[in-house]
């Protein structure tokens, strides 16, 4: 980029586990422009960043909080940082429980630069269930406001029930919307461009102060697990964990192991971390989750 020019910005948003990062990486692999990449997450260890595929080394990581409910803290240094590094677009994944209207609304104020669109991903298994949750409800709902285009994903695991509820719910909260259907957020990219801005005529709200309604947990520790009461653990753990993420060192692994679990669902891979030990994060509707205790970890450095 040179200087003076106007620097597109993409925002993608959505809730716990509706597949934001995957989206950035698809973005990512069939973009040729130099991208900067900020990627929020909501708790203390910065598990999405880790797995942005970035070749510019230009991902930013925004952890321990929600950016959007912070301008001074938050999105707007993050932003400074990012005009600095001179890339040709910025792409942001908000928190999982944040606004991503109000991360947009910071490229409208900033002369150098232009708000593309905003993307909000749905998860179409859990979409209904999560509005009519009265703890989480709101904050869901919230992330559709402003956004250009909702993306519903995971319809491979969804039933046909799952989606007809899916699919009322977003004509009810996003009426008007452009709505792509897609499994492992396979998107075709020609959909990333808007041509009105949806948040220009989106309807005020009050923020919402997320640190008061989720509650961030995390365990580290070089305890190794037994891979069966490990996933035995997982099936056990209470309705009030949303989302765990991170690295697990499994018996008998020659790499930790990447986690990603979702209201009780669950998936183990092989990963190249280089680390040694688990480092998992997670968020919960309840605060002081014994994390280490429901997981069965014997030793624990926090």
């Amino acid at each position: 980029m040179t200087g003076g020019a106007i620097i597109p910005v993409t925002v993608i948003g959505g809730f716990l586990g509706s597949g934001k990062t995957t989206l950035v990486n698809r973005i990512l692999g069939a973009s040729r422009s130099r991208t900067a990449v900020l990627v929020n997450d909501f708790g203390e260890i910065n598990v999405d960043a880790a797995l942005i595929r970035s070749d510019d080394g230009l991902t930013m990581e925004l952890s321990g909080g929600c950016i959007c409910c912070s301008m001074a803290e938050g999105i707007g240094p993050a932003i400074f940082r990012a005009i600095e590094s001179n890339p040709d677009e910025i792409l942001i994944e908000a928190s999982g429980v944040g606004e991503p209207r109000r991360v947009a609304e910071f490229a409208l104020l900033d002369r150098r630069l232009k708000l593309d669109m905003v993307i909000t991903l749905a998860n179409a298994v859990e979409l209904s269930a999560q509005l009519d949750d009265p703890l989480i409800g709101d904050t869901v709902a919230r992330q559709f406001d402003g956004a250009d285009l909702v993306v519903l994903n995971h319809v491979d695991a969804a039933s046909p029930a799952q989606m007809a509820t899916a699919r009322a719910a977003l004509r009810r909260i996003a009426p008007g919307r452009a709505i792509a259907e897609t499994s492992r957020a396979e998107l075709p990219l020609e959909l990333l461009s808007a041509t009105t801005l949806s948040i220009l005529s989106a309807p005020q709200s009050a923020p919402i102060a997320h640190d008061e309604v989720f509650f961030r947990t995390r365990l580290e520790t070089h305890h190794s697990f037994e891979r069966t009461a490990f996933e035995a653990a997982l099936n056990a753990l209470p309705a009030t964990l949303l989302r765990l993420k991170g690295w697990v060192a499994i018996d008998g692994e020659p790499t930790v192991m990447l986690l990603q679990y979702v209201a009780g669902r669950w998936e183990l891979t092989a990963s190249d971390d280089p680390g040694s030990g688990t480092r998992l994060v997670g968020i919960a509707t309840a605060a002081d989750l014994p994390l280490a205790r429901l997981l069965g970890a014997e030793t624990v450095a926090l």
